[in-house]
């Protein structure tokens, strides 16, 4: 005797639809009930999203583009710069003033300051698109930018609001003094060699000068001084055209450093400083989410009632 499989004792498709049809029949026959489990689901989906502890993560976006006229000699901006900003910018020392300004994880920083700052990092979100630095500027190309955000996830949306736009003035704070020092001390280097091939160059000036006086004081020539004389002079040429080199290089780098003292060498343009949406746009977000819930949620409901009623209609 062959056994059947369960397969074949299932309801076909149109069993099922027809089965569905019935208890949705029979479902509709008791609209006050559904009505009122619908709105009790709605009321709920909606008192959720008021009370409910969800987390807020606002996004500060950074524009960031470099100087229109360019020295040449500019520090150049890191390519990954999300990496960057997390390794560089976001460094235990800022972070850990940032956590005591905001009375961030208090019990964790007072116990172990490490896993304070591993929290603090996980909760940071960090993300570059439209990044443009990734390529070479073109002589007489627009300048490059990026676009760079931040963001701190946390469910006090004060909380989450007021820790984003700190840690996206960090990295323009830490950015700018970060380019004036760097901008500064390329400028001190290159006057300094300046400074150098200057002296050496005076110096070499003052021994031909030297040598031309002990040759004039000889009452007869002397080949080897002469020889000394032509090579000393034959290196004063070079000698001017570095000298010339590092002029001009000085002076850029210095104009360079001047710009970036001013702040108006790499920008940095807050497209978006983290607002959370108004309390009229949130209201409307409940509003939709409870007409969502109800015009998906009545067909269901219907077919729970019906197959929950006392005597529901089924296939014979």
């Amino acid at each position: 005797m062959s056994r059947r499989s369960w397969l074949t004792e299932e309801p076909s498709a149109a069993q099922s639809l027809r089965q569905a049809l019935a208890l949705l029949r029979a479902g509709s026959r008791r609209p006050f009930l559904i009505g009122a489990v619908a709105a009790t689901l709605s009321a709920a989906v909606a008192l959720f999203g008021v009370f409910g502890r969800r987390e807020h993560a606002p996004k500060f976006v950074l524009r960031v583009v470099e100087a229109a006229h360019p020295t040449g000699n500019a520090p150049p901006l890191k390519r990954q710069l999300a990496e960057y900003v997390r390794q560089a910018v976001f460094t235990s020392e800022p972070l850990v003033e940032l956590m005591q300004k905001r009375g961030l994880y208090p019990g964790l920083l007072r116990r172990n300051s490490r896993a304070a700052l591993d929290a603090f990092r996980e909760d940071i979100s960090i993300d570059v698109y439209q990044n443009y630095f990734v390529e070479e500027r073109a002589p007489g190309h627009e300048p490059r930018s990026a676009r760079l955000t931040v963001s701190f996830r946390s469910k006090d949306p004060a909380q989450a609001l007021s820790v984003t736009r700190d840690l996206g003035a960090l990295i323009i704070s830490h950015e700018r003094l970060a380019r004036r020092e760097q901008a500064a001390s390329a400028a001190r280097g290159a006057a300094q060699a300046r400074d150098l091939l200057v002296a050496a160059w005076q110096r070499r000036s003052a021994d031909i000068v030297a040598k031309q006086a002990e040759i004039e004081q000889l009452s007869a020539p002397d080949p080897k001084l002469q020889v000394e004389l032509i090579g000393l002079m034959g290196s004063l040429p070079a000698l001017d055209q570095q000298v010339e080199a590092l002029e001009r290089r000085a002076t850029t780098l210095d104009i360079g450093a001047s710009l970036e003292r001013r702040g108006i060498g790499m920008s940095f343009q807050v497209v978006d400083d983290g607002s959370l949406p108004a309390r009229s746009g949130q209201v409307q977000a409940l509003l939709w989410s409870s007409v969502v819930t109800l015009c998906f949620g009545l067909p269901l409901l219907a077919l729970g009632v019906g197959a929950c009623s006392p005597a529901p209609e089924r296939l014979s």
